[in-house]
């Protein structure tokens, strides 16, 4: 069923499957030519019912093993088909449509399992980060003016055009939602003076996070907290959300943006950054919630408006970055590789290979299936910013 399937697809380049019985199957014909072998009968069948989950396990347990090429030349192989794969698979079209019904109790993110889902991906061994990202240990899209520029000066970027999108001035009191590792924070406070609180839910990213700052001698300015957004009761003139959103889940919508809106000042700005789908709302891929994200969901951009909308707040700017998350990923992974021998040692072959599929899964999300980064501006009044984007630039 999964040959035939695939041989209604349209092919970028060449795939050949080698069965478990040494039977060969070639679909496409043209470069990048890739070859795969599938080691037993199990996995072929699992991949004609459920490929989004089991291409990544048949990967990391090998079950499927890449005999000509590379897994980034597969992985744009397949995803560059994938709509393709759906609209010829019925069963899997099911699949999906039951998935998407049952999306919001595969986002539990109450208090107690926010923290929990957190700690699955974030507490992890510390220096396996330390190795792939840039030397602020932004775990974030970051902002290429081009490409060929470094991933530190990227990542830099990125902040310094968060911080002038939200106009920061020193006499101001800023939160940061999701704060990472503190380099946001840490940014804000020594580009600008102003005073900024970060929160987590990540043990070690609060640990290291205060750390830095005490060693910054920003203890003054910068404080961090092991804490849930739905706890802050202080009021903001600027707060600022990178890459935590995706962690919030569907059914907390309301209650995350309400809450951020609730405590901004008069003359508060928010700014959520978040990976977004650009088409129609559908289901976390299993893969990705099953080994890396519980509880996590891309939003479109459509269920993030209808909420503002619900609850009447201004939404005073919205800015799509396109391939910028393609970049980054690139960058990690060429990290990743480099290191491959201690992450390896750190952890294990299958891990490895379950890190390698992760970003690259990631990347080719942005390059061939729709995934974007949202930066969504949300003033409490509408004239709190001047009115054209001029301020950012100049």
């Amino acid at each position: 069923m999964l040959f035939s399937v695939l041989k209604k697809l349209n092919f970028d380049g060449t795939l050949e499957i080698i069965d478990s019985n040494d039977k060969i199957y070639k679909f496409g014909n043209s470069n990048p030519h890739v070859r795969i072998r599938l080691k037993n009968k199990s996995i072929e069948r699992k991949l004609f019912l459920n490929p989004n989950l089991h291409i990544g396990e048949a990967y990391m347990n090998e079950d499927l093993v890449i005999e000509k090429g590379t897994i980034e030349e597969f992985l744009n192989l397949i995803t560059n088909c994938y709509d393709d794969f759906i609209s010829n698979n019925k069963f899997y079209k099911f699949y999906e449509y039951l998935s998407s019904i049952f999306m919001p109790l595969q986002q539990i993110n109450q208090l107690v399992n926010s923290k929990k889902n957190v700690a699955h991906h974030y507490d992890i061994n510390e220096d396996l980060y330390k190795l792939f990202l840039d030397q602020d240990m932004q775990y974030s899209c970051a902002y290429f003016h081009n490409p060929n520029i470094s991933l530190d000066q990227a990542q830099k970027d990125k902040k310094q055009h968060i911080i002038k999108k939200l106009q920061i001035t020193e006499n101001m009191d800023v939160l940061d939602i999701g704060c990472g590792w503190g380099g946001m924070a840490i940014e804000i406070a020594k580009s600008t003076g102003a005073k900024v609180k970060g929160i987590t839910l990540s043990e070690n990213q609060f640990k290291t996070a205060s750390q830095r700052a005490q060693k910054e001698g920003l203890s003054d300015k910068v404080s961090f907290a092991l804490q849930d957004y739905r706890n802050e009761i202080e009021k903001y003139d600027r707060i600022v959300s990178v890459g935590m959103f995706e962690h919030v889940g569907v059914k907390y919508f309301k209650t995350y943006l309400s809450k951020a809106h609730d405590i901004l000042k008069e003359n508060g700005v928010f700014l959520l950054h978040t990976i977004g789908q650009r088409g129609k709302p559908t289901a976390t891929s299993p893969w990705i919630r099953k080994y890396i994200f519980p509880g996590g969901y891309i939003p479109s951009l459509s269920e993030v408006m209808k909420e503002t909308q619900k609850l009447n707040i201004n939404v005073t700017d919205v800015e799509v970055l396109r391939l910028h998350y393609a970049h980054t990923l690139s960058k990690w992974y060429q990290n990743v590789l480099e290191n491959k021998d201690k992450i390896i040692k750190m952890f294990d072959q299958r891990f490895f290979r379950m890190w390698e599929f992760y970003l690259l899964a990631s990347k080719y999300s942005f390059v061939n299936m729709g995934n974007v980064v949202f930066q969504i501006q949300i003033a409490k009044n509408i004239d709190n910013l001047p009115l054209t984007r001029n301020y950012i630039y100049n």
